[in-house]
């Protein structure tokens, strides 16, 4: 049964034994679609991802110690001795102790990053889609049509990457921008350097991508497994 520290010591080293599981975490939060899991399934995250890279780890300096045990510390000695061997022992200890910590979040790190562009189509939203999904590190041209009949058009420059679609939300584009009034006949370049439209308002959105080089032996205006939607 998994009992909580109750010591300031245990309390400190379940947070030094769960920073692999943050470092995934927060990554990627700073690098893939927004979610917002349950505080189960978040602590779920955190502690199988901090026992994996550690249990990768460990592993490694098992190997190390059959291969060179010369240079590795004496476990057994430290279960059997206790303190006797910590204490003369504390430099290497300590040194192997955050070298071991370290690697396990380098391990963390990595998986995040080669993770965090294949979020699963749960976890995101239509803008992340037509956004980031389809065409990664390009800036659209994106035309909103809103409530009132108003119509804005500009490079889309910044956009919420909450997997909710909801409606307290922005998104941001930037000049060229292109407005037409409520009523009004015909859109008009504005001076503008960027503007914020808050989703609420937005009824219809219209994408216009760049054009992508046609590989040979494909027709242009054909949509090929994997790709977004191409303007014939």
């Amino acid at each position: 049964m998994f009992v909580l520290p109750t010591t300031g010591v245990g309390l400190v080293l379940l947070v030094v034994l769960l920073l692999p599981g943050l470092t995934f975490i927060l990554v990627r939060e700073r690098r893939s679609s927004e979610r917002r899991p349950s505080a189960f399934r978040e602590t779920g995250a955190v502690v199988f991802c901090s026992v994996a890279t550690e249990a990768v780890a460990l592993s490694l300096f098992a190997a190390g110690r059959w291969l060179l045990p010369g240079a590795t510390p004496d476990v057994g000695r430290l279960v059997r001795e206790g303190s006797g061997y910590a204490i003369p022992h504390y430099v290497g200890l300590a040194w192997w102790g955050a070298g071991l910590l370290l690697f396990s979040c380098g391990l963390a790190l990595l998986a995040a990053l080669l993770t965090r562009d294949v979020p699963h189509p749960s976890a995101t939203s239509a803008w992340w889609v037509m956004f980031h999904q389809w065409f990664p590190g390009e800036n659209p041209l994106v035309g909103c049509v809103l409530e009132d009949g108003s119509y804005v058009q500009g490079r889309q420059a910044s956009f919420n990457v909450s997997a909710d679609d909801l409606p307290d939300r922005d998104l941001v584009l930037v000049e060229p921008l292109v407005y037409r009034a409520p009523g009004a006949a015909d859109a008009v370049a504005v001076p503008w350097g960027a503007a914020c439209v808050s989703a609420r308002r937005i009824v219809t959105m219209f994408v216009a991508y760049p054009e992508a080089a046609t590989p040979e032996g494909v027709v242009a205006g054909t949509v090929t497994p994997g790709s977004g939607p191409v303007s014939a």
